[in-house]
């Protein structure tokens, strides 16, 4: 019976624990036109996956308008940019590509 109870117990732990771990927060940023194809572009170490108009970036960045600028730089306007904490508003957006390709 104990046993039988553990391992219920285990499961249930299991199940809800799973959702957390598979949801890593992430940043976006979604440009105004559309990017060449699949792509994965390395920004200050930091991994982009691309594909359409947006990429995605694991992890989250204590200076969203700095990593939004950068990315900027490298790939053009960025209409939205939002990390896990926040997004830039139209005034950060405005600082974000105030010197982009």
């Amino acid at each position: 019976m104990l046993r039988a109870t553990c391992t219920i117990a285990l499961a249930l732990a299991a199940a809800f624990a799973a959702p957390a771990h598979s949801q890593a927060p992430t940043m976006r940023a979604e440009f105004t036109t559309s990017q060449d194809g699949n792509r994965e572009v390395v920004i200050d170490g930091r991994l982009w996956t691309c594909s359409g108009n947006a990429c995605t970036a694991p992890g989250d960045d204590a200076r969203p308008a700095i990593a939004c600028r950068k990315l900027a730089r490298k790939l053009g306007p960025v209409a939205r940019f939002a990390t896990p904490q926040a997004e830039l508003n139209a005034a950060g957006l405005a600082t974000c590509n105030q010197d982009q390709k």
